[in-house]
């Protein structure tokens, strides 16, 4: 008999710890029912890179224009700037000279990073340029300079790296209106590029999508024809002058192609007479 009843009661407490199981499952299917039904956003897998931090690197950046105005044979001019846009700040080196009276001879040197503190992106360009220079009348300059150019821009991404090379050759027509003497000068240039660009990677496709996009592009179609026009305003003395520019850089073909697109630059400039004569402007 003893037996019989602890049988039953073992049973009783085994269908009532069955129950309490059940309504405890109940209440927590429900529970997570009802917070699952609060969130309606999508759920983010950490195992892409965020946009924000994939646009910290670019894969084309325009320079300076590099036009100095000059007019008269033995000119020498040599331009030291700063410039930046929203994506880059750097700094910009140009010389030129005129060793005839129609003919000039220009080269520059640029370098810019993407951030003060973050160097996700590294860029610099050289170039020179051989052109035809025309007084028009006293007041009116015009000038076309042709040249061919080489840069690298270096991003460092956040699952590796990316190298872009680039080799170009431009077309550099400028006209310009001045005073007399060459201490102020204004001139609108539009400047055309043929862009050809040779992309290296080394960091995870599936993470960076953005960057895997824009690289792509380049792979398919590696050579881009950009349009820079632009305007420059020189003022100052005889020899010395402030120098600015504002450039406005185009992608004619593949406007989707993620880059920096102006450049804003300012800066001293020298300007002297390599014969040691008095031209007309001094």
């Amino acid at each position: 008999m003893v037996f019989e009843k602890a049988g039953t009661v073992s049973k009783q407490k085994f269908r009532i710890m069955k129950k309490y199981s059940f309504k405890i499952a109940l209440s927590l299917f429900a529970i997570v029912a009802v917070l699952s039904s609060c969130y309606t956003g999508p759920i983010y897998d950490p195992y892409y890179v965020p946009k924000d931090r994939q646009k910290e690197n670019l894969y084309y950046m325009p320079s300076a224009p590099n036009t100095q105005l000059l007019t008269e044979k033995n000119d020498f001019d040599f331009n030291v700037m700063l410039s930046a846009s929203s994506k880059f700040s750097g700094s910009e080196w140009q010389a030129s000279f005129l060793p005839a009276k129609h003919v000039g001879i220009i080269g520059s040197y640029s370098f810019a990073v993407n951030d003060a503190d973050q160097h996700y992106m590294k860029y610099n360009r050289f170039e020179t340029g051989i052109g035809y220079i025309t007084s028009v009348s006293k007041e009116w300059h015009f000038e076309t300079y042709a040249g061919l150019g080489t840069g690298k821009i270096d991003n460092i991404h956040a699952t590796g790296s990316s190298k872009v090379r680039l080799t170009h050759f431009f077309l550099q027509p400028a006209i310009a209106v001045s005073n007399e003497k060459k201490t102020a000068q204004f001139a609108f240039v539009s400047k055309f590029s043929g862009v050809n660009f040779k992309p290296d990677t080394a960091f995870d496709n599936a993470r960076e999508p953005f960057s895997t996009s824009g690289i792509k592009s380049l792979y398919d179609k590696p050579f881009h024809v950009m349009w820079e026009p632009a305007l420059v305003f020189r003022f100052g003395w005889k020899d010395v002058l402030f120098h600015t520019s504002y450039l406005i850089s185009a992608d004619l073909t593949n406007s989707d192609l993620y880059r920096a697109n102006n450049n804003f630059s300012i800066g001293m400039s020298l300007r002297l007479n390599a014969s040691g004569k008095k031209s007309n402007h001094r």
